[in-house]
């Protein structure tokens, strides 16, 4: 019988995954408490699947704008009251989007966990888009774009995406472009907010010192009059992997050259996420010099101020990116290239050593409990448990997961899912000296 590894068990986690109560309101709203009495906060995530994927071309950057807007002020308190309000209990209130949904997110002491609900219930619920915010945002967002155009990652994260999704609404910054950004209007704004912001589109994480019946009752109070409403989630298009190499340069006068080589990886529901997770860590994901990609192109061949690789870190409801990044002088760009072409061959022909399986397991187990520590963590947590069917036991059962890959497992998802004769190389800096040329 195999021995158990040490790192086999559990974690300690800072929660316990059979304390998560999990209730759908008659609206469809989904409701997920947690209670971990006497830390004297409450932490809360409100999650809208209202991302810019939801988005089209037109209008790119409208979810953003929206969700930006809904601590702007409501039909019942203005920006500076709902600031002011949130702030004099020594609160945080926010919201925003990524590519998949709106977030709100809220903390406070316990004792304060009503004020908390009824704020985040009025953004959430009646957010007043004021012209004059809405004007105000929307210049705060052109003003973001255009400094980030000036930023080498942003623009190589930019442009790899362009020609890794074409097609796919993942093509599109989720911020916008200036010329669609400019063109938003309050109108378009609200009726946003009325498609995506209902009831069973939402998903609410609380987690603190409370009674978990007492929250159930404060959070009915305020969402379950929230009037129910059919939705209809827009088709997203099917994405193909890249069969033929691409290479992009765009010129920026910055003292070294960026790159990216990438291709598409894989959406978070995969089975073999837990692999490539492991496989990841070896390649390029872990810091210190145990990492094939830092540890032979930074430190070994000087050739990099910085180097990753990873597969799994994007993955979500839509197929994330394979990148492999590294940052290098002019002068080094050819070889930097080649250097992460050959890790990536390397890792899909040879299999890896019994000691990078290990070290990299160690690695994921021993950090993994760090995710868990505080309650805002926790209903992240929670929120993403739901939107990608992982289990309120995952944290229990992710040790389990990691250590049972063992090397035939990391050559068989390599050569499954790394695809360096199809992949995508993007360089964004100064034109090349002559010698690289």
């Amino acid at each position: 019988m195999k021995s158990k590894s040490p790192t086999s068990a559990a974690p300690s986690l800072a929660f316990s995954p059979q304390s998560v109560l999990k209730t759908v309101l008659p609206n469809g709203m989904m409701l997920l408490v947690c209670e971990r009495r006497h830390v004297g906060c409450v932490s809360l995530e409100a999650a809208v699947l209202a991302g810019s994927r939801f988005d089209v071309d037109a209008t790119a950057g409208l979810a953003s704008l929206t969700a930006r807007l809904l601590t702007e002020g409501t039909t019942a308190r203005s920006s500076e009251e709902i600031a002011d309000l949130i702030e004099s209990v020594g609160g945080s209130l926010d919201s925003g989007s990524g590519t998949e949904g709106a977030i709100i997110s809220a903390s406070t002491l316990s004792k304060d966990v009503d004020l908390m609900l009824d704020l985040v219930a009025d953004v959430a619920l009646r957010p007043s888009f004021s012209p004059d915010r809405v004007a105000l945002e929307r210049e705060k967002m052109l003003s973001q774009i255009q400094s980030a155009q000036d930023r080498p990652r942003t623009v190589l994260d930019w442009n790899l995406n362009e020609l890794l999704y074409e097609n796919h609404p993942l093509h599109r910054p989720a911020i916008g472009y200036p010329g669609t950004v400019a063109q938003l209007t309050r109108e378009a704004v609200m009726d946003f907010h009325r498609r995506f912001f209902v009831p069973r589109n939402c998903r609410l994480a609380l987690v603190g010192d409370f009674r978990a019946e007492e929250i159930l009752k404060k959070l009915e109070a305020r969402f379950g009059s929230w009037e129910d409403a059919s939705i209809v989630l827009p088709e997203i298009p099917e994405l193909q992997p890249q069969t033929r190499p691409q290479e992009r340069f765009v010129e920026m006068p910055k003292e070294q050259v960026n790159i990216f080589v990438g291709h598409l990886g894989i959406r978070r529901n995969n089975p073999d996420f837990y692999a490539l997770n492991v496989m990841d860590v070896i390649l390029g994901s872990a810091p210190g010099m145990t990492s094939r990609v830092p540890k032979h192109l930074r430190d070994e061949q000087g050739l990099a101020y910085s180097a990753y690789a990873n597969i799994t870190n994007s993955a979500g409801l839509d197929p994330g990116r394979f990148v492999a990044y590294i940052g290098t002088s002019p002068e080094n760009r050819r070889r930097a290239i080649e250097g992460i072409f050959r890790e990536m061959r390397t890792m899909v022909s040879e299999p890896v050593l019994p000691e990078e399986l290990r070290s990299a397991q160690r690695y994921l187990t021993g950090s993994f409990v760090f995710h868990f520590q505080t309650t805002s963590q926790i209903a992240h947590f929670l929120i993403q448990a739901e939107r990608y069917g992982l289990g309120f036991d995952y944290p229990e059962r992710y040790p389990q997961l990691i250590e049972a890959v063992t090397v035939e497992e990391i050559s068989r998802v390599a050569q499954k899912y790394l695809h360096p004769e199809g992949a995508i190389t993007v360089v964004v800096g100064p034109r090349a000296v002559a010698s690289d040329k």
